[in-house]
Formats: structure tokens, sequence, C-alpha cells
């Protein structure tokens, strides 16, 4: 069974849970929870279908290598072993092999690689029938080599092993029985001899089937600790360049992003802006209604200023307190100001009542744009931040809920 891309896979907690639970308990059932069963043979199918694949190119090459025994012991039946072997036996499993390289689900596997072995088996027991030199009985000794095969070579499951070594064995069992000069023990010993070669194979199969899927587990589980690790790391990450009260950029991926933008943009030659946002009269509002309110106006602000900026180009940021700062990449002055002005409308629309008279009774923003081309300037990108918290100084100090911007000499 394969992963099936409309089956959700766990996350990785809930698997790890999974393969504990599977390390930890002693059972005899060779399959595993099915979201882990699932991943368990995306893993492995392409590796047991490449080992399928040369294991059944040998057997083929051994099976008909069994012509030249046909020539010395059962001379009279040389040429049909020909044609049933490499004209029809051989063509068929080619076949089914060939076609397993589109890695099936295991259960299509096993079962074509069961046809396989009682073909195979069908086709011995024929040739054995129609021979008639006295010896010709011996050969049916070597018919336990095919379960051998099919339950250690070709490593085929336990419950298909199983239906393999019981069909060989009573498809043996027929052609001996239908056989009018064989003798009690000629017609029951090759049977006898390979229900044992069965048995002993199926006992190994399990056996190998079982350390192989507990190895797995050992792996999966590593290999998921991995993941749960980098997770968490990730997490951590992101927490640590994340604002947690407006779950924004904080000043230190903001710096960061400003400092990776400039290096860019020194060498393609675009214009950086930027806005530093300060909310007016910030200090009076938590005066009036508590701190509680003052967090929920910054998380208001900070979600209406996110909602106008470019996921693809600009970087909404919290530097502390009420100041927000917006870095817009590949904008100049003009487009700078028609956000700026888009930002002072989404506020507006919250209309957050400020309890005061100041700003016409509502919160509102004061902004200072600032914009430069790194390759033309040659300046650091400190000096654009500058040149915002100047002009933004000057949008307060003309009378807050508007935009200033610098000077392009500044």
């Amino acid at each position: 069974m394969n992963d099936s891309p409309d089956t959700p896979r766990p996350n990785t907690t809930v698997l790890l849970d999974l393969v504990g639970r599977h390390l930890g308990r002693s059972t005899t059932r060779l399959s595993f929870d099915p979201a882990v069963e699932a991943i368990f043979q995306a893993d492995t199918a392409a590796e047991r279908n490449r080992q399928t694949i040369v294991a059944g190119l040998f057997a083929l090459v051994f099976f008909n290598g069994f012509m030249i025994i046909d020539g010395i012991t059962r001379p009279e039946i040389l040429g049909m072993s020909i044609v049933v072997r490499l004209g029809i036996i051989t063509p068929l499993c080619l076949a089914a092999l060939f076609w397993l390289r589109r890695a099936p689900p295991q259960w299509i596997r096993d079962s074509v690689l069961t046809c396989c072995a009682l073909l195979i088996a069908t086709a011995s027991n024929y040739l054995l029938y129609i021979a008639s030199s006295p010896e010709a009985h011996y050969s049916a000794f070597s018919f336990g080599l095919i379960v051998i095969g099919a339950n250690i070579v070709l490593h085929i499951g336990f419950n298909a092993a199983v239906a393999t070594s019981i069909g060989c064995c009573v498809v043996t069992a027929f052609f001996l029985n239908a056989s009018p000069t064989l003798n009690w023990s000629e017609r029951n010993l090759p049977v006898y001899y390979m229900a044992a070669m069965a048995v002993i194979t199926l006992v190994a199969n399990y056996r190998l089937e079982r350390n192989q899927r507990h190895a797995y587990l050992l792996m999966l589980r590593e290999r998921l600790n991995g993941e749960e690790i980098r997770r968490i790391n990730e997490q951590l990450n992101a927490y640590s360049y994340t604002d947690a009260l407006t779950g924004i950029a904080n000043r230190r991926r903001f710096e960061q992003f400003l400092q990776s933008a400039w290096t860019e943009a020194s060498t393609s030659g675009e214009t950086l802006s930027l806005l530093v946002i300060d909310v007016d009269y910030f200090k009076r509002y938590n005066d009036s209604f508590g701190h509680p309110a003052g967090d929920a106006c910054l998380q208001q602000v900070a979600r209406a200023i996110e909602s106008q900026t470019r996921i693809e180009n600009d970087l909404p940021a919290r530097l502390g307190g009420e100041e927000f700062a917006v870095l817009l990449r590949k904008t100049d002055m003009m487009q700078a100001e028609t956000a700026a002005n888009r930002i002072h409308r989404a506020i507006s629309q919250l209309a957050m009542s400020h309890g005061r008279p100041d700003g016409n009774g509502y919160v509102t923003v004061s902004i200072g744009l600032a914009s430069a081309t790194p390759s033309k300037d040659g300046s650091a990108a400190s000096t654009l931040v500058e040149a915002a918290d100047k002009a933004l100084y000057q949008a307060k100090h003309r009378g807050r809920n508007r935009t200033f911007i610098a000077d392009r000499a500044a």
C-alpha cells in the first residue's frame, strides 16, 4: 500500500507516538497501524521491487539451467523443455518482472510473484509427468527449490509465501499422483520434502520480515525525531523574529531584512522606501483606557498596516512601543507616498475612539517617509532609517495625522 495523495499524513508527534507503541509491544503481526504502514510501504517499495527484479532474473537463469539436467537425465523431453522453459515460462515471468518496475502496492507485487512461482511449479511438474526415463522421478526432489526461491530469494510477503508454498505442494502432489508409473514413495516423498522446505523457509521469511520491519521502525523514529527537532527550531526561530503582541515582524527581523534588501539593492539598483509610523497621542490613549485596551489598539493598527502591504516585497514590523515601520522594496517615493495614504485611510476606517479631542477624537498615525537608491548614494542602510525618523519628527511637529517626505538631499 502506497501513500495516497488523498490521505493526509499524521503530524510528526502522532507518528512518533505510533512508532513508540509499535516498538514497545510484542506482537506476531507483520503489519503496522495504517498510517505507519503507508509510510513503510512508500519508503521501501522501490528498493523491494529492485531487489525482486534482480532476484527474479537470477531465478529465471537458474530455472532455465535445468535444461542441461533435462538433456542428461530426460533426453526424450529436451525439445519440450526448451519450448516450455524458454518459449512460455520465461517470457511470462520477464513480462511480470518488467511490470514490477512500476512499483505496484505490495499485495499486487506478491500476487504476481505467487503466480510466477506456481507457473514454474506447474511447468516443472508437467515436464516430469511427460518424461519416460527411469530416473526422471528423482528431479521431483529439486522442486523444493521453487519454494526456497519464492520465500527467501524473492522474499515475498509472509501471507503470499504461505499461499505459494501450499500451492506448489498441491500442484506437485497432483502431478505425481497422476503419474501411473510411480510407486507410493516416489509420489509422496518429494511432496513431503517440499513441505519441509516450505516450513523452514516460511520461518526464515517471517523472521526476516519481522527484523526488517523492526529495523525500519528504529530508522523511522530517528528520522521523525530529527523532523521534530527541526520543526521546534523553526518555531523558535519564527518566535525570535515575531513581535509577540501584534504577530508581525519585530525590530530584529526588520533590521535583518533592511540590511539584506539594502545589499541586494546596491547590486540591482532598485529603490527602497521606508515608512516609519507612530501612533499619535498613544500615551494619552493608554492613560484613558488602560494598557489592555492599548494593546488591543496596537494589534488593530498592526493589522491595518499589514493589510496595505505587498507580501512579496514589503515588510511591516513593530519597532517597539507604538512605533511601526514598513520597508518597501522596488518602490520609489511616489509609490511609497501612495502606500502611506492607504495606511492613513485604513487606520481612519478602524474608527477607534480616542476619548479626547486630540486627532479629531479618533486614533491616527504620523508617518515619516524616506526613499533611497543604494547603488547611487553609496550610503549605509542606517541613513535611510535616520531620514525616515527625521521625516516622522516633522510630521508630528506639523500637527500629526499626516505623512512627511524626507528631503531627497537628506
